[in-house]
């Protein structure tokens, strides 16, 4: 089992993208180490609800700065203070359906790296074909 954080999908396709690598949050945790990123169950056309997908490693939380905004895959500076969650070595896992909770929580599952044997290129297949098989076409 491993920390989780539940995370709205579209911004879920900004991380799998390589866009992102801050999540912008209203709170913060004393918690550093991997942190299983999962989507929420909202339901947006062209993306994966509902799943677990990424694993990255909470390396630091600092006050959210415009220096930010950019690797937040963000414009606009927050409305309310927030804090700058910085991940690094983000990774794919293999999908695992999930109900995302608010705050950290923690799996039922134990995340499994997606072998080594499936080329880079092949992902996006994969998530593909979860998204086609939700119907978000």
């Amino acid at each position: 089992m491993v920390k989780a954080l539940s995370i709205k999908p579209d911004w879920m396709e900004e991380f799998i993208a390589g866009r992102k690598t801050i999540e912008c949050r209203t709170w913060k945790t004393n918690y550093r180490g991997p942190i299983c990123l999962c989507t929420t169950n909202k339901k947006i056309r062209g993306t994966i609800p509902g799943y677990a997908l990424l694993v990255g490693d909470l390396t630091d939380i600092q006050p959210f700065q415009r220096k930010h905004l950019k690797p937040a895959a963000m414009t606009q500076m927050p409305d309310t203070k927030s804090y700058a969650w910085i991940f690094e070595k983000i990774g794919f896992i293999k999908p695992v359906p999930v109900k995302g909770k608010l705050s950290l929580w923690e799996t039922d599952f134990e995340p499994q790296d997606i072998p080594d044997n499936i080329p880079d290129s092949e992902i996006p297949n994969m998530l593909n074909a979860i998204t086609y098989g939700l119907g978000q076409q």
